[in-house]
């Protein structure tokens, strides 16, 4: 893979705009879209600046790249799940940050009951919570295949599952337990702000003990008391 798909690649999977790409770079949007274009080279000092931004190292963004692959159609399941669940029981589209709370608070409370996760991704400790390394690739490839609708505010994005006709969900990977935790989890939350389930994830123990952009073990959910799990 280019660098030029890796940087793409890693502006999808963190949630970045090319704005927040060139304000990190100190280059114009432009510039970063001739890089993603594969007509302008990284400079180290700009991929040192991306390391930075992420909370990872040159040395991982390059590995990175060269393991991309499309996501688990259990993730993306989980992704479908949870924003029919939201959309049902709060009656409204899904906030992104919100949608990607809720899915660290399904999966690891599964592995508080099991001490095994339900996707088995990775989450890394972000300024907004935590979040599974393949959150925003997901996201965009459930838009791209007419899945999950998008739409975007002035400070916001919000998605709303597509079901209907053919394009009914019937999940294949997750079993019925799985689905009914998802619906508990939502239905606990499905009032709150995403303020407020931001800051519950910044209380428990992954969020804190774990430094920026770390990934989280699952295993530290096990120490937390079992009303602060999700």
């Amino acid at each position: 893979m280019s660098f030029a798909q890796e940087l793409l690649d890693i502006r999808r999977r963190f949630g970045l705009s090319q704005d927040e790409i060139a304000r990190a770079f100190g280059v114009s949007r432009t510039t970063v879209g001739e890089i993603e274009k594969g007509r302008r080279d990284i400079s180290l000092s700009e991929l040192d600046a991306l390391a930075k931004l992420i909370g990872s190292d040159v040395c991982a963004i390059i590995a990175d790249g060269a393991n991309t692959q499309r996501t688990s159609a259990k993730f993306k399941e989980m992704l479908l799940q949870v924003a029919l669940s939201y959309k049902e029981q709060a009656g409204k589209d899904i906030p992104k940050t919100f949608l990607a709370k809720l899915v660290y608070l399904v999966d690891f409370a599964w592995f508080y009951d099991r001490l095994e996760p339900m996707s088995g991704l990775a989450y890394r400790r972000l300024a907004y919570g935590p979040v599974a390394d393949d959150y925003f690739p997901a996201l965009g490839e459930l838009v791209d295949e007419g899945r999950l609708d998008a739409k975007s505010g002035r400070d916001a994005q919000w998605y709303s599952p597509t079901l209907c006709g053919d394009m009914a969900f019937t999940p294949e990977h997750l079993s019925l337990a799985e689905r009914e935790l998802i619906d508990v989890v939502v239905g606990k939350w499905k009032n709150s702000s995403t303020a407020e389930i931001v800051e519950f994830t910044h209380r428990q123990m992954p969020w804190q003990i774990c430094l920026p952009g770390e990934v989280i073990p699952y295993e530290l959910i096990t120490q937390e008391e079992p009303d602060c799990v999700y």
